[in-house]
């Protein structure tokens, strides 16, 4: 569940307005259940529904991508280069999300500015799927599993 004071907080305020209507807000702040599905962590899904996960698919995308170039260039702040994230610009697919409209008032787009990348590469990096390693982001043995399986 999301605290009530959870927009007040100045790191969520620098993106998450953007995407949070009052409904989602609202979502979030209810323990999820069958009907409310704002959010949902599962450990005994099935191949479909994982497949059916913008999450998962991305996750993918992001560890094939890190693995093919051996590696994904990052910046001194430890975010995916301006090049790498244009790149991966062509890749990812977020339902509901506009790139054109997100990206109007940006000439450059860097990491955090491409919300569905940053989220899947910081959630991938938590799960020890990826890691920095001399500037670059690279699949972890954990990571290159999941892509064999």
């Amino acid at each position: 569940m999301v605290a009530e004071d959870f927009l007040q907080d100045p790191q969520i305020r620098g993106w998450a307005w953007t995407l949070l209507t009052f409904e989602s807000l609202r979502a979030l702040r209810h323990e999820p259940s069958a009907v409310q599905t704002a959010i949902r962590v599962a450990n005994d899904l099935s191949v479909g529904e994982i497949a059916a996960s913008p999450v998962a698919r991305n996750a993918l995308i992001l560890l094939r991508q890190a693995i093919e170039r051996v590696g994904l260039p990052l910046t001194a702040t430890g975010n995916l280069s301006r090049a790498g994230v244009a790149e991966m610009c062509k890749l990812i697919e977020w339902p509901d999300y506009d790139q054109a409209d997100a990206f109007r008032f940006n000439k450059v787009i860097n990491e955090p500015d491409f919300l569905p990348l940053h989220v899947v590469r910081q959630l991938a990096q938590a799960a020890t799927l990826v890691r920095a390693q001399r500037g670059k982001l690279v699949a972890t043995p954990l990571g290159k599993s999941i892509l064999a399986m």
